[in-house]
């Protein structure tokens, strides 16, 4: 069983992150996973641990993103001159 704490934790998690990550605490373990990854989890021996890993993770995520939308592009604007 969750402590008050934990509890108010893991919902503030839930809330903040809910678009991008699913979050849960099994036998003591933070864990969450992307979205768009399910079979990648993050984990982590507390909520702020977990928290510092989903901004890292979501920080990666969105660079990697970043990257490919701008190499599918730069084909086409070498096209273009």
């Amino acid at each position: 069983m969750l402590s008050q704490e934990d509890q108010t934790s893991l919902i503030w998690l839930q809330w903040h992150w809910e678009k991008h990550y699913v979050i849960r605490v099994m036998d003591g373990e933070w864990q969450a996973y992307a979205a768009d990854a399910p079979l990648e989890v993050l984990s982590a021996n507390s909520a702020m641990e977990l928290r510092d890993r989903m901004k890292d993770d979501f920080a990666e995520r969105a660079t990697r993103r970043w990257r490919e939308r701008m190499a599918a592009l730069t084909p086409l604007a070498a096209e273009e001159q």
